[in-house]
C-alpha cells in the first residue's frame, strides 16, 4: 500500500498528507473548496519525495476511488457526518483514519465539547456503515509536531487505535512509512486517551510533549498490541 486519500486538509490534514508525500506515499486530496485543495496540494508537492504523486480530486468519491485507507481530516461532528453520508457505500472495505478531537472553531476561538459518547473516536465510530474499518491516529499530535518530529533516531512513538486487529493490520505498515513508530494501543473505546487532554497527549517523551519513544510510551500503555489476521 503505497497511497492514502486525504479528506478535508486544513493545517493538521496538510501537515500529514504532507508527511506521508514526504515518505514517497501517493497522496489524493480533496476539499469541499477547490482553493483551499489546490493550496494544500501546493503545500504537500513541495514536501513530497520525487516521484510521488500529490493530485486533488474533483469530488469525494473520485478521492476515495481505489484507496485502501481514507484519512478524514476534517472538523468533527457536521463536517464528518456530512462526508461520511455523502460517501456511503464508497468507504466499504475501506479503513477510514479518523484524526478528530471533539474541538469546534467559534468566533470566540476554539472550544473543547465532551461528546455523550464519550470521545470524538467513539462518535465518529457511531457514523461508519458496516464494512468499514475504524482508525485513530495523529489526535494527539500538534500541527507542528507532525513532520519536525519524524524519522527522529530513535524514532517517536505514532500511537494508533483500531476497531480490530484487522484494520490494524492494515493500517499498521502505511504508519511505519512516515518516519514514526506506529504503536497499536487499543481499541476504538479508548479514543479519549488519543485525543486532546488524554494520557497521549499530556505525556512528556525525549522529544517534548506527546512524543515519547518506544520505552517511554512502554511505561506508560504497555506492550504494544499484536494485531493478528
Amino acid at each position: 500500500m503505497s497511497s492514502i486519500a486525504i479528506i478535508g486538509p486544513g493545517r493538521h490534514g496538510t501537515a500529514i498528507a504532507g508527511l506521508f508525500a514526504s515518505h514517497g506515499v501517493d497522496v489524493t486530496l480533496y476539499h469541499h473548496n477547490p482553493h483551499k485543495a489546490r493550496l494544500a496540494a501546493d503545500t504537500v508537492a513541495t514536501l513530497a519525495r520525487p516521484g510521488t504523486a500529490v493530485t486533488v480530486a474533483d469530488d469525494v468519491t473520485s478521492a476515495v476511488a481505489g484507496q485502501q485507507v481514507v484519512a478524514l481530516t476534517t472538523l468533527w461532528d457536521r463536517p464528518q457526518r456530512e462526508v461520511i453520508g455523502q460517501l456511503g457505500s464508497a468507504l466499504e472495505g475501506k479503513v477510514l483514519l479518523d484524526v478528530s478531537n471533539p474541538l469546534d472553531v467559534t468566533p470566540r476561538g476554539i472550544v473543547a465539547r465532551w461528546p455523550a459518547q464519550g470521545s470524538a473516536g467513539q462518535f465518529v465510530a457511531t457514523l461508519l456503515p458496516s464494512g468499514v474499518g475504524h482508525a485513530k491516529a495523529f489526535s494527539n499530535l500538534a500541527t507542528d509536531f507532525i513532520m519536525s518530529t519524524a524519522d527522529h533516531d530513535p524514532l517517536a512513538v505514532l500511537p494508533f487505535l483500531a476497531d480490530s486487529d484487522d484494520t490494524a493490520a492494515l493500517v499498521r505498515p502505511l504508519l511505519a512509512e512516515t518516519g514514526w513508530l506506529p504503536w497499536y494501543a487499543g481499541d476504538i473505546s479508548r479514543s479519549r486517551h488519543i485525543e486532546i487532554g488524554g494520557m497521549f497527549n499530556t505525556v512528556t517523551g525525549r522529544y517534548g510533549r506527546a512524543r515519547p519513544v518506544a520505552d517511554e510510551f512502554r511505561a506508560l500503555a504497555g506492550d504494544e498490541l499484536v494485531a493478528t489476521r
